[in-house]
């Protein structure tokens, strides 16, 4: 503004006027200067002052009510007035400071306005009041240069401070705005977040209930002697299908588990030899029924015990492996696993090699991303969800380690990922294989409050050898448990009336025997949100649906079989183990 403005206006104009005044005799090297220099500083002074106070997108800088705004302009008025008369010689120095206080109390508009009230003031003092003092010996424009050269200093002064002011004011006031917004984004998220857990609750058990009956009934019927060859055929492939589709219920889950960071490692001793062995064993049937070899090779201390999570890395061969075999015409499957010692841990790691249709290199970056899949068009020959890579990739990253792959088209491929593990000391982890006890003088009720799981799970227990009681609510099984004829209690979670957790606290809160008879929580819902809740109701153990004929055997085993010890309290281990 001064520079490409005010300069080349106020030239222009002194200019003019010099050369108008000469004409009158007035000199003209004297007229040009002087004119210059007052209307200069003037509008040096003006023309900012004005566009603050004509900005009508500013508003108020401070709120500091009308008796403070009357005080400060009161306090400018008074010091305008006493500055330039004869006998408060020191009173202009006070110019600078009053415009700071302004500055401070009305921000950059209270400024400009204080330094225009100023300006009229002193020049109206300093031309038709009394002079004395220094100011005898000057002209009356020295006078009035001195005034501008006062005014402009304390103005541009006072308005740097009042414009850092107003800055950092906005920026609190921004910083404020915006720590509102996020705070209205995180509740948004945690919101977001509360109705996707429960979503994926309630159609884990939506989803899984229907599927309970489906497998359950052919996992009853394949045990029958009495079907044709061609029957059991077609129940099998009814039943392979319904495990199908539950494989992908338990990949939604448990990928939502890994994007919540609700995914917590079991460090136990175990052989990483013996995991690898028992995830070959397990894909094994279904690579001879393609005609492939499946093979495992171990390079260094395989054998020792380490601290691993035998369940992770398990799942993570598993879901590796299968996908080996899924996509391999011809040929064999190997899994190698090699172990070398790095400083005070080791450092496993684990190769699935195939000889399958491999994978392009421009479609490699699809792989280990959520619904993704290499060939995702309709005509597509494997099917899947997507998801299988991807929570193998979270689970590695949750143990601290990589994954990766590498693989050239129609010659293979090999997935491999590696973590690192503590040496152990004791015994490993080793599943029981003693046969169960005999049930077959296990009395146990039933509770559910839908008919096929009631009908369903009278006739798993009826094969298993238990005497069978119903009840189709949580408020009928109080009232059933209370005589304290019952081994053991399997309960529903989501029933009306009285869901399962209350019924659960209410048989704890009987009076005799009755109150410690075994209770196994059966639901479809197994969020760990809910298996905790089952834990703090005093159930014993947990039991997912679909229901498994060996896992509602072995539970049974474990609550029937203990000592009072472990039924009275059976321990979070359990309870992790039931779920897994």
């Amino acid at each position: 503004i001064a520079f490409l403005a005010i300069a080349p206006a106020v030239g222009v104009t002194a200019f003019l006027a010099a050369a108008s005044l000469a004409i009158l005799g007035r000199p003209f090297h004297e007229v040009l200067p002087n004119w210059f220099l007052a209307h200069g500083l003037g509008m040096a002074i003006t023309l900012p002052a004005v566009l603050l106070l004509a900005d009508r997108r500013a508003g108020p800088d401070h709120d500091k009510g009308r008796l403070t705004e009357a005080a400060v302009f009161g306090l400018v008025v008074a010091v305008s007035i006493a500055a330039y008369l004869p006998w408060t010689f020191p009173a202009p120095l006070l110019i600078t400071p009053t415009l700071v206080v302004v500055a401070f109390s009305l921000g950059p508009r209270g400024t400009a306005l204080s330094a225009m009230i100023m300006a009229v003031i002193c020049t109206i003092v300093l031309t038709l009041g009394p002079v004395g003092g220094v100011a005898e010996m000057w002209s009356q424009a020295s006078r009035i240069h001195n005034l501008q050269f006062v005014i402009a200093t304390a103005f541009f002064t006072s308005l740097s401070v009042a414009l850092i002011l107003a800055e950092q004011n906005r920026t609190r006031r921004l910083l404020a705005m915006r720590t509102r917004a996020a705070k209205r984004a995180q509740a948004r998220a945690q919101a977001a977040g509360a109705a996707k857990g429960e979503f994926l609750a309630t159609m884990s058990h939506e989803i899984r209930t229907p599927m309970n009956s489906i497998l359950g009934f052919t996992q009853t019927l394949i045990r029958r002697d009495d079907l044709p060859a061609e029957a059991r055929r077609q129940i099998e492939l009814v039943h392979r299908a319904g495990g199908s589709l539950l494989a992908v219920v338990n990949d939604i889950l448990d990928y939502s588990k890994l994007e919540a960071g609700e995914v917590e490692l079991a460090l136990q001793p175990q052989s990483p030899e013996a995991v690898a062995q028992d995830a070959v064993d397990i894909i094994a049937p279904s690579a001879e029924a393609r005609g492939l070899q499946i093979s495992l090779e171990t390079h260094g201390p395989a054998q020792d015990l380490m601290l691993i999570d035998e369940l992770r890395v398990r799942q993570i061969l598993l879901n590796l492996l299968s996908n080996a075999v899924k996509f391999t015409e011809a040929g064999e499957v190997r899994l190698q696993l090699s172990v070398r010692d790095q400083g005070c841990d080791r450092l496993l790691r684990f190769e699935v090699q195939d000889t399958g249709v491999g994978i392009p290199k421009a479609l490699m970056h699809r792989l280990f991303r959520r619904f993704s899949q290499v060939d995702s068009s309709a005509s597509r020959a494997f099917g899947g969800t997507g998801l299988g890579l991807a929570i193998c990739k979270g689970l590695v990253e949750a143990m601290g380690g990589v994954i990766g792959v590498r693989s050239r088209p129609q010659s293979g491929s090999t997935f491999w990922f590696e973590i690192s593990a503590d040496p152990a000391e004791g015994t490993a982890n080793l599943p029981s294989v003693e046969p169960g006890p005999d049930l077959g003088s296990v009395q146990v009720l039933l509770v559910d409050d839908h008919p096929m799981n009631r009908d369903l799970g009278a006739t798993v227990l009826k094969l298993l050898g238990c005497e069978v009681s119903l009840a189709c609510d949580g408020a009928e099984a109080v009232a059933l448990a209370a005589s304290g004829a019952f081994d053991a209690i399997l309960m529903d979670i989501h029933m009306p009336v009285m869901d399962g957790v209350k019924a659960a606290r209410a048989i704890r809160a009987l009076d005799g025997p009755a109150a410690a008879v075994p209770i196994i929580a059966m639901s479809a819902d197994v969020m760990p949100e809910m298996v905790e809740r089952c834990r703090r109701a005093g159930m014993n153990d947990t039991v997912g649906k679909p229901i498994q004929i060996e896992t509602l055997h072995a539970a049974l085993a474990r609550c029937v079989a203990p000592t009072t010890a472990e039924v009275a309290n059976p321990g979070p281990d359990r309870l992790d183990a039931a779920v897994a």
